[in-house]
């Protein structure tokens, strides 16, 4: 009599549903930070909401794509510290999603380096404070 479930049988679906439930929460990630975001875009002017709110997703899409293969580096590598890669994740973050903000709006360079910069700051302490407070990183 089986007492739990074997490996071989458990183990594809299980991985299905490890994938399915990590895709989900990706997706569900990257709304509420582009909805964060697109509200700082509101609070500093940079356009109104429904435009902050494209532009956000359209950035945050951008750079997660990056930051995907990013990770992915950082993983198969493993190499250096934790808070070296979460510093140069954030500075492409803004790199990244400036540039996509300068194509969306162009003749106004200075206010979209400034909305990046904020935004990110914003949505790398709404994601990181409750980890470091929690001590997990």
């Amino acid at each position: 009599m089986f007492t739990s479930i074997p490996y071989d049988v458990a183990g594809p679906g299980a991985l299905v549903a490890l994938a399915a439930f990590s895709i989900g929460a990706l997706i569900v990630l990257t709304l509420v930070i582009s909805i964060v975001e697109s509200i700082v875009m509101l609070v500093i002017k940079w356009g109104r909401f429904g435009r902050s709110l494209w532009a956000s997703l359209l950035m945050n899409v951008t750079s997660t794509i990056f930051g995907g293969a990013l990770t992915a580096v950082i993983a198969v590598s493993s190499l250096g510290d934790t808070y070296i890669w979460l510093a140069a994740a954030f500075v492409l973050s803004v790199l990244i999603e400036g540039g996509v903000l300068m194509l969306m709006k162009r003749g106004a360079a200075r206010q979209n380096w400034i909305a990046s910069l904020i935004a990110n700051l914003v949505s790398y302490l709404f994601i990181i404070l409750p980890i470091v407070l929690l001590g997990t990183l």
